[in-house]
């Protein structure tokens, strides 16, 4: 999907200048046309993510075509779970319990969908900061024919997860989508979530899993474009 520079001053709310210094200074990606800027919302969220540019209910719509007004990280993440005490200090073997402690069909085969995992992880783990980590925006782990899942994880001690800010990673999410679209929804929609200072609070502070399921009730509800 293609957005315009005016698009994007109104998702954001800000200032012709300060669009323009995100393009000329922070490398925001844009492709120049007839004298024109043109931005590509995958590409944005991920480059919001890396520079921990605040989203706004605006900046998830350009995302969220068709979802607006309906919760996607609560049904998820309680679909999904919120599990503690994760004692493994590997990737291989986070991973490993990680699909051990998910509620996935029978079916799926979980060595190959351990590999997958994995391979995502080449690309990168998006830390956004204070040791809590979520997927890549462009590397979904794709499972048709079933509901989205969002799995919370807190590792006992600090895992390298090789984060863009360099810190060790205490808190995992794991997201399982149906399509790309829909990874894109979810994962934006948490990095919403996100930046709420109860949510942040809750997470922190490792609060039972109805406290933490509230928070992030409470958020999503700010989330949901108008």
């Amino acid at each position: 999907m293609q957005i315009t520079f005016r698009e994007i001053e109104s998702a954001f709310g800000i200032e012709e200048k300060i669009l323009y210094q995100w393009l000329n200074s922070k490398g925001m990606p844009a492709v120049k046309a007839n004298d024109q800027y043109y931005f590509n919302s995958v590409e944005v969220l991920e480059w919001a993510l890396k520079n921990r540019i605040p989203l706004t209910p605006g900046a998830l719509k350009l995302c969220e075509k068709g979802r607006q007004g309906k919760d996607v990280v609560m049904p998820a993440l309680q679909s999904g779970g919120i599990y503690f005490g994760i004692q493994e200090t590997s990737k291989e073997d986070i991973f490993s319990k990680v699909l051990d402690l998910l509620p996935l069909p029978g079916h799926l085969q979980r060595p190959i969908l351990k590999d997958m995992l994995l391979s995502r992880e080449q690309a990168g783990t998006t830390s956004i900061g204070n040791g809590i980590a979520i997927p890549h925006v462009k590397h979904p782990v794709v499972l048709a024919g079933m509901e989205p899942m969002l799995g919370l994880f807190f590792l006992d001690h600090p895992v390298n997860f090789s984060a863009l800010d360099g810190q060790a990673i205490h808190t995992l999410f794991v997201i399982l989508s149906v399509s790309f679209k829909g990874h894109l929804t979810l994962l934006s929609r948490l990095a919403f979530c996100l930046q709420d200072p109860i949510v942040q609070s809750v997470l922190n502070q490792r609060n039972n899993p109805e406290d933490i399921l509230a928070a992030f009730q409470i958020a999503e509800t700010a989330s949901i474009p108008n």
